[in-house]
């Protein structure tokens, strides 16, 4: 019965290491836009929803050739979902992947 315990701990601090990354993200965007660097991504969204309908499904703020870059998935009005490679400072859309379910 002691080795239940060992895994609940063990899987509790699995569980705890993708929010600690999520987090560090999510303070790594907020000092890109605090700096000037990036616009928010509040900003950019009206933009590509214009020609990308859809409900956000998740946006990363990575780093592409040394420039801020929103990496987006949006699911469609027909259900696809598509990545988009969005400039952070222009809201150039640079790439679009997919468009499958």
């Amino acid at each position: 019965m002691r080795w239940l315990g060992t895994v609940l701990v063990v899987l509790a601090m699995l569980a705890a290491v993708p929010a600690a990354e999520a987090q560090g993200r999510q303070n790594g965007a907020r000092r890109a836009v605090d700096s000037g660097d990036t616009r928010p991504l509040g900003e950019i969204l009206p933009q590509v929803r214009s020609r990308f309908p859809g409900q956000l499904l998740d946006a990363q703020l990575v780093r592409r050739n040394g420039r801020p870059v929103y990496q987006l998935r949006i699911l469609g009005p027909g259900g696809q979902v598509q990545v988009l490679s969005v400039d952070a400072r222009t809201a150039e859309i640079l790439g679009v992947r997919g468009g499958g379910r």
